[in-house]
């Protein structure tokens, strides 16, 4: 009987714990929107239309070794005219990392899970990266590249019809390939992000958006 009864308290703590450890894990994007658009910015016009809006930065990608680090994220932006993609590409180590400058040359290429490819172009002026930590006291050096490239319409439908699998940021002197996995864990935010998921959930939020009430 105390076997039985210890094996009865095993179990029911073991169901207990991890349906708090479901419940404490956030999960954004879904693979099917099913929560609400967040956004850290917007304007309308005196006519009540949307000129502006912004997304909230999310985490694509992460790789870490033990002496360097990346992590890649996401921000859709719309204009009056236009659909943009920002990219921030964050990178520490422990040599010396020099920011990059990306130009007109520079594009981003996105291979889709139903065998698409689309190639995204630079819009704007040429844009050079900055450093984060460059003191000699700091273990790491911490520099930020970033880039903005446009988003047609036609390009936007086809990522909104396909998860995506990899991806390619080329300019004249940068070259960098990344997967985009089925799930990514982020530990500073305690979210779980599917990341192959990212346009289908988030471009929606930008083509059809629906604002918060006040």
């Amino acid at each position: 009987m105390t076997k039985f009864l210890s094996f009865i308290f095993f179990l029911v703590t073991t169901i207990n714990f991890a349906q708090i450890i479901e419940e404490e894990i956030l999960y954004y994007p879904q693979p099917i929107q099913s929560e609400p658009c967040y956004y850290t910015s917007y304007t309308i016009s005196a006519n009540g239309e949307i000129e502006n809006l912004q997304t909230e930065a999310i985490m694509v990608e992460e790789w870490t070794t033990p002496s360097s680090g990346r992590v890649i994220d996401f921000t859709l932006l719309k204009t009056k005219d236009d659909l943009i993609l920002l990219v921030e590409i964050h990178e520490d180590a422990e040599d010396i990392l020099q920011p990059i400058c990306f130009g007109s040359s520079t594009s981003i290429e996105l291979k889709l899970k139903n065998g698409l490819t689309v190639k995204l172009p630079q819009i704007g002026p040429k844009r050079c990266g900055y450093v984060n930590i460059a003191d000699d006291s700091a273990p790491y050096y911490n520099i930020t590249n970033f880039s903005y490239f446009k988003i047609s319409i036609e390009n936007a439908k086809k990522l909104q019809a396909s998860e995506v699998n990899l991806a390619n940021i080329s300019s004249t002197k940068y070259d960098l390939d990344f997967v985009f996995k089925s799930e990514l864990y982020d530990e500073v935010n305690d979210i779980l992000i599917y990341p192959e998921f990212y346009f289908i959930s988030e471009l929606d939020c930008m083509l059809n958006p629906i604002l918060p009430e006040d």
